[in-house]
């Protein structure tokens, strides 16, 4: 199995969530049958290699919401099961050091949630020191296999939860005028 790790905010939440899959192959099978259904798609060429270099959620929840909801449906045909930490921020401050400690100890409630064994894959923080804490410290969970980050431009699953993430967020912040939240809210599962 396979565990891809996003995290997003506002100003009132920190959310770190997980995307798991069976199998690598079968997102990979998923994203390629995504994009060839958008890829006729009226899209300027300016705006076609931006896209389709990375399906960013800022770039499709702002521009692109019709291509949004196609990831997504994509998405629910490989039925994945999506877990979810929301952290409410202090009024006060919320420090880069307090942050990574949070996404530390949400990304761990969610793997202890899962029963099964897995590699983890989180998106790239270029940040060496707190990328090889997490490696540390989830490592030592039974359960996983192997930890790594990776580039959302190489790693199809990062850009799957990073649109599920803003999907999250958006939904939190009852902000979700398109119903993003509706299309996979049978495979969200929050975690306290």
């Amino acid at each position: 199995m396979y565990l891809f790790v996003d995290e997003t905010e506002n100003s009132d939440f920190f959310i770190v969530a997980g995307l798991l899959v069976e199998t690598k192959e079968e997102l990979i099978n998923a994203y390629n049958h995504f994009k060839k259904k958008v890829k006729n798609m009226p899209i300027t060429p300016r705006e076609r290699s931006i896209l389709f270099t990375e399906f960013k959620a800022t770039i499709l929840d702002r521009s692109y919401k019709r291509i949004k909801k196609l990831l997504l449906e994509e998405l629910c045909f490989i039925k994945p099961k999506i877990y979810y930490y929301l952290y409410k921020k202090p009024k006060d401050s919320f420090i880069q050091s307090e942050k990574e400690k949070k996404y530390i100890l949400m990304l761990t409630k969610i793997v202890t949630r899962i029963n099964k064994k897995m590699n983890i894959v989180f998106d790239t923080f270029n940040k060496k020191d707190f990328e090889n804490q997490i490696k540390m410290i989830l490592s030592q969970h039974s359960n996983v296999e192997a930890i790594y980050s990776s580039d959302s431009q190489m790693e199809e699953g990062l850009q799957f939860i990073d649109n599920v993430c803003s999907v999250i967020r958006l939904k939190n912040s009852k902000n979700d005028k398109y119903g993003f939240y509706n299309i996979i809210d049978n495979f969200i599962q929050s975690i306290d």
